[in-house]
């Protein structure tokens, strides 16, 4: 069985020491790789790659370019780039950050099933997130609309398949919205377009007001300062360098790896700006009681466009005990 440590005070800087001991290194959340999956995979061999694209189910993405995928898919390439090598042992720092609950499930079963299948040694660090308490907020009024999308169909490079296919979306001021759905349905897709990190194949994309975007990875935000930190104090500088000055705000997987201090005043802050368009992609059950609206993406298309409160009720995923 893998050995679990959990990022709590107490055990701060032993993920570490283990490493150090075994003269391993530790695998970050936020390592970006860059290449295409196939090649990160095969650095040992094909036959190597071929057994750990099935054993973490990457089939789908074995051609792609890692910067194409999710946070939750690149998250799962890390660890079976980590494997590659055939280390005897594997330190993984908060290996679960970005994966939604169903793909975090399996990968604690798949751990187990790593370490006998490649006679491989497995520590890794959790957060560990509680379910905090609802905060008490009023809805505001919609305001002006910030963006607006229209008949939009997009596909990256050499996919056959659309990574989007929105008809027609409109977000406002005074929404809190959270974009919800599998690693991989097209959740960064949406907020790369709606920021104009990307454009459209097919469609129109119109954007209004000032914007602010944080991404994933604090690595691809703007540098805080000198000292790196940890992952969760890095994106914690982050925010308390926001000053709510413009329009709307972005946030892929803002409260991925936080305390439950951190994720508690994180809520607060998006509830003193009621009338801010904020929208956010993320896996957290706290995240989406507090909003005001979800989009649910199944496949890059919108599935569910509503209430938090209705989607909390219909969702056999979400909010459930």
């Amino acid at each position: 069985m893998p050995t679990i440590i959990s990022n709590d005070n107490e055990a701060t800087g032993q993920l570490e020491r283990l490493a150090a001991e075994a003269g391993q290194p530790i695998i970050y959340p936020e390592r970006l790789l860059h290449g295409r999956v196939r090649d990160l995979l095969a650095t040992t061999s094909l036959f190597v790659a071929g057994e750990l694209t099935t054993l973490l189910g990457l089939e789908p993405f074995f051609e792609r370019e890692v910067s194409e995928l999710s946070s939750g898919e690149q998250q799962l390439v890390s660890v079976g780039y980590a494997l590659a090598s055939l280390p005897p042992s594997l330190f993984l720092e908060n290996p679960f950050l970005f994966l939604d609950q169903v793909r975090k499930r399996r990968l604690v079963d798949l751990l187990s099933e790593m370490e006998r299948r490649f006679s491989c040694r497995i520590y890794y660090s959790v957060t560990d997130q509680a379910d905090l308490d609802q905060i008490m907020f009023e809805q505001a009024a919609r305001g002006d609309i910030y963006d607006e999308m229209r008949a939009v169909e997009h596909r990256y490079p050499m996919q056959t398949r659309y990574a989007l296919d929105v008809s027609r979306l409109r977000l406002a001021a005074g929404e809190r919205v959270v974009l919800v759905g599998a690693n991989g349905s097209g959740k960064s897709t949406l907020l790369r377009l709606l920021l104009g990190v990307e454009r459209p194949l097919y469609g129109k994309v119109k954007r209004r007001g000032r914007k602010n975007y944080l991404p994933a990875h604090p690595a691809l935000a703007p540098q805080v300062d000198s000292q790196p930190g940890t992952f969760a104090s890095q994106k914690q500088r982050l925010f308390e360098r926001l000053d709510w000055s413009d329009d709307a705000y972005y946030f892929d997987e803002p409260t991925a790896g936080l305390t439950d201090a951190q994720r508690q005043r994180f809520v607060e802050t998006l509830i003193e700006q009621p009338m801010k368009l904020v929208v956010m992609a993320t896996h957290d059950d706290f995240l989406i009681r507090h909003a005001t609206r979800v989009l649910y993406l199944v496949q890059g298309e919108i599935a569910f466009d509503g209430p938090a409160a209705t989607f909390l009720e219909q969702s056999r995923l979400y909010g459930w005990d």
